[in-house]
């Protein structure tokens, strides 16, 4: 799209730039600053909702410093610091926009606004913005857990600490509906569905010392609490596996007790071996079995407890004339 036409279609359109501040006042000015130089060359309406999780320092005080530069600025400030997620949900639950774009103030350079905008303008409803490579990087046994645990997903899992984005009302309405109190956004995109459109871009680097790197058992801890609270393929996986294992040992027990009655070979097992290897290997299989089914059961309790919508509603188009046919109407 040439930008005549995106400032046309920008034009009476209000976009809502969010990003989440923690003790940054040594970046913050030079960031906003930016921040609206790319956003007034839009041509649009626009406000930065600046998500504030509990600085300690003059964050804030910087913030309201800069009101006569940047006059559309507003200031969320949580009562105490929560994960990434939940101060991108406020974020979501406060912004008037018809379009958010959720902004990392310490891995993207403001150029991605223009292209994360640009797909939104062309019929996309979701536009996530992937790096080619992450700037924070995990040690070899990280990245297998990591790898492991996006094979095993059964929602496009994908660990990370960005969350770069834009989204419609439409979208931006039903995340808010959706009040599970785990807050991945791979797991909510893939839940409200939508038209989604990724793009690749590289992360600047300039405020990487910004960023800790995690621990091993931060990464196993987090992905680990994020799998079990948005995934029911753990508890399958381990309950199938018990019943599978269980069988496999029923069927070796069996194979041991056609090899001594058929074929004589009475030196593979002791006395009473069999009668006791029986016993137990059928209870653990029933064991196993009732297992499974519960588990099942868990699943299904777990999926009406969550207080979710039963569906997002994509589009609705209305017709001018309500009652076209009326015979072929299921009306007594």
């Amino acid at each position: 799209m040439d930008k005549k036409s995106r400032k046309l279609r920008l034009s009476d359109k209000i976009i809502s730039l969010i990003a989440v501040t923690n003790n940054d006042e040594d970046i913050i000015e030079k960031r906003l600053k930016e921040i609206k130089k790319i956003l007034s060359k839009l041509r649009t309406n626009y406000e930065i909702l600046i998500v504030d999780n509990n600085s300690s320092d003059n964050t804030i005080d910087k913030i309201k410093k800069l009101k006569n530069i940047i006059p559309y600025t507003r200031i969320l400030v949580l009562s105490k610091k929560y994960d990434n997620e939940i101060a991108l949900t406020a974020g979501l639950d406060n912004c008037i926009g018809d379009s958010a774009i959720l902004f990392n103030l310490y891995t993207d350079s403001v150029e991605i606004v223009v292209s994360l905008l640009d797909k939104i303008e062309e019929g996309n409803d979701v536009v996530v913005a992937k790096c080619n490579k992450d700037i924070v990087s995990y040690d070899f046994v990280s990245k297998i857990f990591l790898w492991l645990t996006e094979k095993i997903s059964s929602h496009g899992f994908r660990h990370g600490f960005n969350f770069t984005m834009a989204l419609n009302r439409k979208v931006i309405n039903s995340i808010v509906s959706t009040r599970r109190k785990s807050r991945h956004f791979s797991y909510i995109n893939y839940l409200v569905g939508f038209k989604k459109q990724i793009i690749y871009y590289r992360q600047i680097r300039t405020y990487k010392y910004k960023l800790s790197k995690q621990k091993i058992s931060e990464v196993v801890l987090g992905t680990a609490d994020t799998i079990i609270s948005n995934s029911f393929k753990p508890i399958r996986i381990v309950s199938f596996l018990g019943l599978f294992l269980s069988f496999l040992f029923l069927l070796y027990v069996l194979g041991v007790v056609i090899l001594i009655l058929v074929f004589g070979m009475k030196h593979l097992a002791p006395q009473g071996w069999i009668s006791t290897s029986t016993v137990i290997g059928t209870l653990f299989f029933i064991l196993f079995s009732l297992l499974t089914l519960i588990s099942e059961y868990v699943i299904r309790i777990l999926i009406e407890s969550r207080d979710e919508p039963f569906y997002f509603v994509s589009e609705e188009i209305n017709r001018s004339t309500i009652l076209p046919k009326r015979k072929t109407l299921n009306i007594v």
